[in-house]
């Protein structure tokens, strides 16, 4: 394999889906075959990570200080390709390191990004893409935003997000968490992984907790990060669910099973618009995997995991009733619940592994 640098803004331990995808997709590589570099507050450099301010908003373009201390670390450390999740702006430098030095850079596509890419420097995007030596899409939906483009079929490779998580846990630990919460035999527990953004929707299950709440004993956590922290809580207290409604912003990657654990439904309710479309969702698979019935939005990549009344029940964006109705009808069908989690569970093994991804990866890679 041809030394790369992964050129990136998110990175392990941020838990990010980006940053995430990523540090699956390397872990598995000698880390003498790679280098990192990246910006993120979270990431401290390491062995082969390095950490380098990537943008400055005070100048224009925002890449520009940066670039130069990049191609040094390039020729540092005898990089032969980069890859990087990052269209705008990372995929400029790559672009514009191509055409100085003739280093070729594989770009990775997410949904959001390509999306407000297209959207707001569509003649950039359209270049940086043509030059791309490949192109990774993290789904078919995500191959279909840039079909238009009609780039060529064989630089674009389709490598879905993997799972990587481990579903063994200590029961002991288990009953602590179950003690510490409160929870009784009664509850019924609701979770959400993910960014705590709009798109998610952890807003609409906090409005169909509050309309259930007379008739069910619910208990529900939202595990994530995120800039629509400060809105939910204000839902929370003004619906006085404080001792329900449970917002964990830093549960590490080996703690997130004891959550999947203590649920009884997965549920992430993500809206569409034009630009911001769940690209894929690792989530599902991971409840899929713990054995979860799944409450999902439809749209974008959820569709091509999900199949609604099949292994999920899907959502329209923004319809609260429907998610009320889907709620409900789990609750009150545990026949029903435990099927759709079988089926999901089924599914879930149609999709490789990380090991599996990075094998794939590597091959890309050259």
């Amino acid at each position: 394999m041809k030394k790369t640098l992964l050129l990136t803004h998110e990175y392990y331990p941020y838990k990010g889906g980006v940053a995430r995808y990523c540090y699956n997709l390397f872990k598995f590589l000698d880390q003498q075959e790679y280098w990192v570099v990246t910006d993120h507050a979270a990431v401290f450099a390491q062995n082969n990570i390095i950490k380098l301010k990537l943008t400055n908003k005070f100048i224009r373009p925002v890449w520009l200080f940066s670039f130069f201390k990049l191609n040094k670390i390039i020729q540092q450390h005898q990089i032969k390709k980069i890859f990087t999740p990052n269209i705008l702006p990372l995929g400029t430098m790559a672009y514009l390191i191509n055409l100085l030095f003739k280093i070729p850079y594989i770009i990775s596509l997410h949904g959001l990004d390509i999306n407000l890419a297209l959207k707001n420097k569509p003649e950039l995007t359209n270049k940086i893409l043509k030059n791309a030596e490949k192109i990774i899409v993290n789904s078919q939906y995500t191959a279909k935003v840039i079909a238009p483009l009609r780039l060529s079929a064989d630089k674009i490779c389709l490598l879905y997000p993997s799972i990587d998580l481990k579903t063994e846990y200590d029961r002991n630990k288990l009953e602590d968490l179950k003690k510490k919460f409160k929870i009784q035999t009664e509850d019924k527990i609701l979770l959400t992984v993910g960014r705590l953004n709009r798109r998610k929707g952890q807003d609409l299950v906090i409005e169909a907790i509050n309309k259930l709440k007379s008739n069910f004993s619910l208990k529900y956590f939202i595990v994530g990060q995120g800039s629509l922290k400060e809105e939910l809580l204000k839902l929370i207290k003004k619906y006085k669910l404080t001792s329900q409604v449970f917002i964990l912003e830093d549960i590490d990657d080996q703690d997130l099973v004891y959550y999947y654990q203590l649920a009884d439904i997965f549920v992430l309710p993500n809206r569409t618009n034009k630009t911001d479309v769940e690209g894929f969702g690792i989530v599902f698979l991971e409840a899929a995997r713990c054995g979860l019935p799944i409450i999902a939005g439809q749209g974008g990549g959820v569709e091509e995991i999900l199949t609604d009344q099949q292994d999920a029940l899907l959502v329209a964006s923004d319809d609260l009733e429907q998610l009320i109705q889907n709620i409900q009808s789990l609750l009150n069908n545990p026949q029903k619940a435990d099927k759709l989690a079988e089926q999901a569970l089924v599914r879930a093994g149609d999709f490789p592994s990380a090991s599996e991804q990075s094998l794939i990866l590597k091959r890309i890679l050259g």
